[in-house]
């Protein structure tokens, strides 16, 4: 059994501010000096003290195996967005990036006013629960390891988007919980052949209403809305599956150099860019790559050729902004959106001395 606990303290003083040196030709940075002089704004300082704590206890049926169980808590500090603070709202001109403080008015409309701030947010903390096993199976050639797990996640940390010029940030919403199943498993199928794998299941999702969550806009055009996360909704970049198996095998020569081969193939499923797939987020599709090399080894030196993306697999790893920013306007092309695509397939020869020592 193991018993732990830590006390946390902080204290963020900060201060911000935007330029646009292509919109203004008598712009003239300011120097480090005058950057350290500025004082801090209070409106962006925050401090917090707390205290985690961590339980774990196993029992050994017997030397193959184990059962275990740990609670755990978690924290992440807060922090600024970085970026200037809007000015009192304006019907005769316009605004540019800027961040808005809670209740700020940035529009016309009665409801025209922040739910958020934008310019800061807090920490977030979590509880997790952890029931494992750990087991070895014919006579400790196989290796199985398995766990459930349940964490309760509050106030926790999300990507958003500012009301003017829809520029990231992040904000608190108001709690989240996921949930899964993880397992492992190292086979030493003979003396010369190992084959490993590991799987995971996981449904991560807001456990309560977040209102107006997630910034966009409503083409045609770029008039920023709001949409409502709700309970239930599945949270952004992580896949809900994922796997993935390797096999090596070693050759020993006659020479007392030694041959390896070794392929893997790992696999995960699709990856929301927001919050429920709102405000025209974007969904990764789930793919697979695999990979393989031989490597040649010697006592000093060692060859290694490679083929990483097997069957030039085509996928997209990652995104930037919605598709909804992609617009056209009188023939041209106002704003962009990007996909990041995996790398395709690529052979390599890497070689690697060792020298003796002196």
């Amino acid at each position: 059994m193991t018993l732990g606990a830590r006390y946390y303290e902080y204290k963020i003083e900060s201060q911000s501010a935007v330029d646009f040196p292509l919109f203004d030709r008598g712009f003239v940075a300011a120097s480090l000096d005058e950057i350290q002089a500025r004082s801090f704004d209070p409106s962006l300082g925050q401090e917090d003290d707390g205290n985690l704590f961590k339980f774990n206890t196993s029992y050994a049926f017997n030397s193959d195996l184990n059962v275990y169980l740990t609670v755990s808590e978690g924290f992440r500090i807060g922090g600024v967005n970085g970026g200037g603070e809007c000015d009192e709202y304006d019907p005769n001109a316009s605004q540019g990036n800027c961040l808005l403080a809670p209740g700020q008015q940035y529009g016309p409309a009665p409801d025209d006013f922040a739910q958020f701030d934008e310019r800061a947010y807090g920490p977030d903390t979590t509880r997790n629960h952890e029931l494992g096993v750990k087991s070895r199976w014919l006579d400790g050639t196989l290796t199985l390891n398995s766990a459930i797990y349940y964490i309760e996640w509050e106030d926790n940390q999300l990507s958003s988007a500012t009301v003017n010029a829809s520029v990231p940030i992040t904000i608190n919403a108001n709690g989240a919980e996921s949930r899964g199943f993880e397992g492992t498993f190292d086979w030493l199928a003979t003396d010369n052949l190992r084959i490993t794998g590991s799987f995971s299941k996981t449904k991560s999702e807001l456990s309560a209403d977040v209102p107006s969550l997630v910034r966009t806009i409503t083409p045609p055009g770029f008039t920023t809305a709001f949409e409502d996360g709700s309970k239930g909704d599945r949270l952004p970049g992580s896949p809900e599956t994922q796997f993935a198996i390797s096999a090596t095998y070693y050759q020993e020569l006659s020479d007392g150099a030694e041959l390896t081969y070794s392929a893997d193939y790992a696999y995960q499923g699709d990856i929301l860019s927001r919050t429920g797939a709102l405000g025209g987020g974007y969904t990764l599709p789930s793919f697979g790559v695999a990979n393989a090399r031989v490597m040649y080894e010697t006592d000093n030196w060692t060859v290694t050729g490679y083929i990483n993306n097997l069957f030039d697999k085509f996928a997209e790893t990652g995104v930037q902004s919605t598709p909804r920013i992609s617009q056209t306007v009188e023939d041209t092309t106002v704003r962009s959106f990007v996909v990041n695509v995996l790398r395709p397939r690529t052979v390599g020869v890497r070689f690697t001395y060792s020298f003796d020592e002196f």
